[in-house]
């Protein structure tokens, strides 16, 4: 059975940064990766894929199946083809790809990501350098081929099996991409989607891929949730040292600094209204999720507070500790709780 786990279009984790100081990311440690043999190429389905014409198309669909493998099949089905009754897809798979490929919306938006994406090679560098960070701190850690895809505005990043990270460049086109109301997307994710923003994105899903999931799992209690949440947000800190500190998060600068001068009045809220140890679906929703803001909370609140404050949990954890733990044991061997119990998470309150 193939893992795929995403990075939908409404989950996207990346953002614009905006002041000075919201842009520079905290002092962090910068190991030597020098000496780790790994270099990214971005391999190009979405290309390859408009290579079909009737005249070579027993050749072309030969090479696509030997370059990608299942994964061919993966996205021909689901992409292309659509629902359809189980069972061989062969009979309907010319057919199929030749109307897809002819259809002028579908063409529009290829010609769209041809030309932001006429050069990977700056994001190739990127994620170069964040899979050396995440070899670093996980020898054993398998490492994706990537493979860029015309997602038709329905994935950003997203893993297939554990050896494939998928992008989908029509999602990084730039805020102000005029597709991205015509397809539904929310304005507070607009401004979000830029090519800046795929290595980051790329790490979250091999992330939760390998040590988490999309979503937190039912039965935990709310700080629980944050917790994982924040454990999360530590890793990317770490595989992207260089990245601003809104960035780990998923925040505008102004957001993040929103947060850093409320993080006492935050702190106080969740616990005044008795939810942190609580097991409540909507609770979890609502300071769990995406969104423009936090119900229940001042104008200026963002969405995902709970993963903020999570984030300043573990990061106060690991201080306690000196440093002294691994992120890969922080990560698989401590549990929410005893990060939570030794932390000794008590944020001050603001004197101005």
């Amino acid at each position: 059975m193939k893992i795929l786990k995403l990075v939908p279009a409404v989950l996207l984790f990346i953002l614009l940064t905006g002041c000075n100081s919201c842009n520079k990311s905290k002092s962090r440690e910068k190991p030597d990766v020098s000496g780790i043999q790994l270099a990214v190429k971005i391999e190009r389905f979405d290309k390859d894929l408009f290579d079909f014409n009737n005249k070579d198309y027993d050749q072309q669909l030969a090479f696509m199946k030997s370059k990608y493998g299942p994964f061919f099949d993966f996205y021909v089905t689901h992409f292309v083809i659509g629902p359809h009754p189980a069972g061989d897809t062969m009979p309907v798979m010319h057919d199929a790809i030749m109307k897809y490929l002819a259809d002028g919306y579908i063409r529009s938006l290829q010609d769209s990501i041809n030309f932001h994406f006429s050069d990977t090679r700056d994001i190739e560098q990127e994620l170069t350098s964040a899979l050396k960070y995440y070899k670093y701190y996980f020898p054993k850690a398998i490492i994706p081929k990537a493979v860029a895809v015309n997602s038709g505005f329905a994935l950003g990043a997203f893993t297939y099996d554990k050896d494939l990270l998928g992008i989908g460049l029509d999602l990084y086109m730039g805020p102000a991409n005029a597709d991205y109301d015509s397809a539904g997307i929310f304005k507070y994710l607009q401004h979000k989607m830029r090519r800046e923003y795929i290595a980051r994105n790329s790490m979250e899903v091999i992330y939760n891929l390998n040590y988490g999931a999309d979503d937190m799992e039912r039965g935990e209690t709310l700080i629980e949730g944050m917790v994982e949440k924040g454990k999360k947000m530590y890793f990317l800190a770490y595989v992207l040292p260089d990245a601003p500190d809104s960035m780990i998060v998923g925040y505008t600068a102004t957001q993040t600094r929103w947060c850093e001068a409320n993080e006492y009045e935050i702190w106080k809220f969740l616990n005044d209204k008795d939810m942190l140890y609580k097991n409540n679906y909507m609770d979890q929703k609502r300071y769990l999720d995406e969104g423009p803001s936090t119900p229940g909370m001042p104008d200026g609140a963002p969405g995902n507070i709970g993963a903020w404050i999570g984030y300043q949990i573990v990061n106060k954890f690991m201080k306690e500790t000196d440093h002294k733990i691994s992120i890969q044991d922080m990560i698989t061997r401590y549990d929410a709780k005893t990060i939570l119990g030794k932390a000794k998470y008590r944020p001050s309150k603001s004197v101005f």
